[in-house]
Formats: structure tokens, sequence, C-alpha cells
């Protein structure tokens, strides 16, 4: 649709992840690309990679041993500061909020000074 808003909103971490990995894609490839045609590339090797399949009477690359396997035990673990499930008025994330540092904080997500009502 020629109108449609197409933005997606990632974190400030994801945003330095895609980053990151954009430099060294264009450091090996010797060519610069923009952000959205970065992922893009990703998108597309993604795809290429998840529908190759494990050709026919394909081996283990390693066996498996069940020896060293031993059953799930319970942690005793201490209670750590009370945390509210909150939405961030301007992006719709949701934010993990701890209560202990106060009533006022930016959302993770986009960045926005929010103020815990209620």
């Amino acid at each position: 649709m020629a109108g449609e808003d197409t933005t997606i909103r990632i974190g400030r971490e994801e945003k330095a992840a895609l980053e990151r990995a954009r430099e060294v894609w264009e450091r090996k490839s010797g060519r610069r690309v923009g952000a959205g045609e970065f992922v893009q590339i990703l998108a597309e090797r993604y795809l290429s990679e998840s529908e190759r399949s494990a050709p026919e009477g394909a081996e283990p690359v390693a066996p498996v041993s069940a020896q060293g396997i031993r059953p799930a035990q319970a942690l005793a673990v201490a209670q750590g500061p009370q945390v509210s499930l909150v939405q961030c008025a301007r992006c719709g994330g949701q934010i993990g909020w701890r209560l202990d540092l106060g009533s006022q904080g930016f959302c993770p997500h986009c960045g926005a000074l929010l103020q815990l009502a209620g």
C-alpha cells in the first residue's frame, strides 16, 4: 500500500547490535548499505538458510551422551525487588518496572520519559 507507514521501532541495544553487524558486513564485502537494505540482506540470508534441509541419510554432527545428564533440581532463589509490568504510552512496549528505583524513568524501547501513576 502506497501510504502505509512501514517503520519498525527497535530498542537501543538491538539497534546497536544491528549497526555493529552492518559495519562488519560492509568491511568484509567492501560495499556500503543503508540500514533498511542491510535488514533485507539479513532476511534473505535467513530465509535461504532456513529452507535448506539435511540431505537424505545424513548422520548427526556429533553423538550426544545421556550419561552426563542430571535431573533438574530446584534452586533456592532470594526474593528480589518488586517489579510491575507496565506499557509505554508512546510506543506500547512492555516494561518490567522496578518500583525500588522510583516512579520516573525512561522507556528502554523508544526513550520516552515516563512517570508511573497509580
